[in-house]
């Protein structure tokens, strides 16, 4: 049983976007026609028919009930608050918004962000350890959320071989880049967007070394290493 009753669509609706994302996957690469046939074609052209029937039903459905896009700067601050202790628990679908965010900016197009495990996680991803410092706290979460491994393949995919570091070090990357954001946003007062442009970035220059200091749960040198960051963003 999901730990989260109120919602209990998760399970409906993780399935629909790993669909969504593999039928675009197999639209537009043909992986797993080309695995089985040969050839990325006729399967290739059916999932073209099926993501443009999806399109269509998506815009028919948008007009009939508007679909409320997620304020990237109010999560960002909304973590932030919850972070230094003085508001409610950091929330799996605040966490969601901003993992695919990041994807967007960079991430493997045939990754899914897990709403499901960020659900399920057993631990609130971003509690602070008494006494510990705010950006230590971030890099701590930080730490947390990639162990959680919330991004993933989707299924086209995930039928072919999956190099386990590849996933891991999406992961680390999107971790570090929400974490930092989160930070970004609060010392800078950047729009949500801007925050985590800089956040990427940032990531993308340091990340090997970012990494290895989260891997090895140094979050005191993670920590001290956004604080020389964190001025020049974003």
């Amino acid at each position: 049983m999901l730990p989260h009753p109120h919602n209990l669509t998760l399970p409906l609706k993780e399935g629909i976007r790993d669909l969504r994302t593999s039928i675009r996957q197999e639209a537009a690469a043909g992986s797993i026609s080309a695995r089985l046939i040969g050839t990325p074609e006729p399967a290739r052209r059916l999932a073209r028919m099926a993501d443009g029937v999806l399109s269509r039903a998506e815009k028919v459905a948008e007009r009939v009930i508007p679909r409320g896009g997620a304020d990237v700067s109010r999560t960002l601050d909304r973590m932030a608050t919850s972070l230094m202790g003085v508001g409610a628990p950091v929330e799996s679908a605040d966490l969601y918004a901003l993992c695919r965010e990041v994807l967007s900016l960079g991430g493997p197009r045939d990754a899914v962000v897990s709403e499901l495990r960020l659900a399920m996680a057993s631990e609130d991803l971003g509690r602070r350890v008494r006494d510990e410092d705010t950006v230590t706290a971030a890099a701590r979460a930080a730490g947390r959320l990639a162990a959680v491994g919330a991004a993933r393949p989707c299924l086209t995919s995930a039928l072919g071989p999956v190099d386990p570091e590849d996933s891991a070090a999406v992961n680390d990357h999107m971790a570090l880049a929400v974490w930092l954001g989160v930070l970004v946003r609060r010392d800078s007062g950047a729009s949500g967007e801007l925050a985590l442009v800089g956040a990427q970035r940032a990531v993308e220059a340091e990340g090997p070394q970012w990494r290895t200091l989260m891997r090895d749960e140094r979050f005191t040198d993670l920590a001290a290493a956004w604080r020389s960051t964190i001025p020049y963003l974003p």
